[in-house]
């Protein structure tokens, strides 16, 4: 490896301006290693290319560093080591990984890399609420997320625990996690911890979330926001740290949650719909009524999903929104999203259950109403 690096850069070095010299000496590495490749695998009855392909990247290695490019040349020798480091555990998931997941991975690197560079970045429609740029970006954006999340869900497995399962689901959709957990807790009614358990990390996890999304949005309004979702988050996680050592059964089957590839097409577009009605929302009412209705479309748009709104009001307080309203109103959207959760189970699962995430979110609610009164 070493070797192809250092002939790289005499390659480089040597050719000077003279292409045709470089070209040559390029050639000449590159059938030495496809002969050696070729010559290995009659005596083995076939091997992979991974040597061959490392040894290709390690000569380009070192005609960047002639060519004086040392970040990258240090970058790509870094994700080089990483990749040849961990070749088996990525060859364990690549087994795992099905057709279906690999299309949704597609699919975002289109509307990621491929529609949004395309799109306007004007404002359209009354209020200018409508701009196909930020709204797209922000269907990227959450999609990311989610993708990211459930990559790692995949990654891991459910083995890890109920508790990795909750957080990282809090990160992938909490809604998904409730009908899943709803559903399932109606088939077996003896069991109440796991599912609490589950749904209150998960709800947790949901406010740090929130928190991430406005970082990255608008970072001046964590000044305000950080506080009463942490300690919601927080006391979240404390009271399921407890309930997990409480003596009940805390194991769930490996089936009981089956989260989808989070990137599908359809609901990617009803965010970005939802996105655009919300902001339209938002400025008509406020132009209409102040404060107070941004504060009615947060009850009303949190119910069903908190992402949408906390994106919305994260970048009207960029364009003349009151950073206290845009907290206040994220701030209630989210609380309103975690009581949702519970309905679910109240609907659709067991109401034992049910009673039992009532104490929970009371408990992580009344917290932040208090932080947000007191402080």
């Amino acid at each position: 490896m070493m070797l192809s690096s250092l002939l790289g850069v005499l390659a480089w070095i040597l050719a000077g301006d003279m292409v045709a010299v470089f070209s040559v000496i390029t050639a000449g590495y590159l059938i030495l290693v496809i002969a050696s490749y070729v010559m290995t695998a009659k005596k083995v009855g076939g091997l992979g290319a991974t040597s061959e392909i490392a040894a290709m990247l390690m000569y380009a290695i070192g005609v960047m560093a002639g060519m004086e490019r040392f970040l990258l040349a240090t970058v790509v020798t870094m994700v080089l080591i990483l990749i040849l480091h961990f070749k088996q555990l990525l060859h364990g998931v690549a087994k795992n990984i099905s057709d279906v997941e690999v299309l949704s991975a597609i699919k975002f690197m289109i509307i990621a890399g491929v529609i949004l560079p395309l799109l306007p970045n004007v404002d359209y429609g009354p209020y200018g609420f409508f701009n196909p740029y930020i709204v797209w970006l922000m269907v990227v954006f959450i999609s990311g997320i989610s993708f990211i999340s459930y990559v790692a869900v995949k990654v891991l497995g459910m083995k890890k625990g109920i508790g990795l399962t909750g957080f990282l689901a809090g990160f992938v959709s909490t809604t998904a996690l409730a009908l899943s957990f709803s559903a399932e807790s109606k088939k077996h009614k003896r069991i109440v911890n796991p599912y609490v358990v589950g749904m209150t990390i998960a709800s947790s996890a949901l406010f740090f979330r929130v928190m991430l999304e406005v970082l990255v949005l608008n970072p001046s309004l964590l000044k305000d926001l950080w506080l009463p979702m942490t300690v919601m988050g927080s006391v979240g996680f404390v009271i399921a740290y407890f309930l997990w050592n409480k003596k009940e059964e805390t194991v769930i089957k490996k089936d009981f949650l089956k989260l989808k590839s989070p990137f599908r097409l359809a609901p990617a577009l009803m965010f970005g719909f939802f996105f655009a009605v919300i902001i339209f929302a938002s400025k008509y009412l406020q132009d209409s009524f102040g404060n107070s209705g941004i504060y009615m479309t947060s009850l009303v748009s949190g119910f069903f999903d908190v992402d949408a709104v906390t994106v919305s009001l994260a970048n009207l307080a960029k364009n003349g929104l009151a950073p206290e309203s845009a907290v206040m109103g994220i701030t209630m959207a989210a609380m309103v999203n975690t009581f949702s959760k519970f309905m679910m189970f109240v609907v659709l699962g067991s109401r034992k259950v049910a009673m039992r995430m009532a104490l929970v979110y009371s408990a992580m609610i009344g917290s932040g109403v208090l932080v947000m009164m007191f402080v």
